[in-house]
């Protein structure tokens, strides 16, 4: 993952949003907090993962495979 600051990622916006693309996670540091640039694809998995993360019974399934693995 490269970080750039706020100044460094607007001159070079063009050459990071083609390498966001590419599956590379791009930090962007401000001193009022940072953001992480990601391609739309890589963007929409993590939020259906998460959504399906939030299903009780995914959660329940992953306990217990959880539990029968440290037994």
């Amino acid at each position: 993952m490269a970080t750039y600051d706020v100044d460094g990622a607007q001159a070079r916006l063009s050459e990071l949003v083609g390498r966001s693309l590419e599956g590379e996670k791009i930090t962007i540091a401000s001193a009022e907090g940072n953001v992480v640039m990601v391609s739309e694809e890589d963007w929409d998995s993590l939020v259906e993962t998460l959504s399906v993360m939030l299903l009780p019974e995914v959660r329940e399934r992953i306990a217990a495979c959880a539990a029968g693995l440290s037994e």
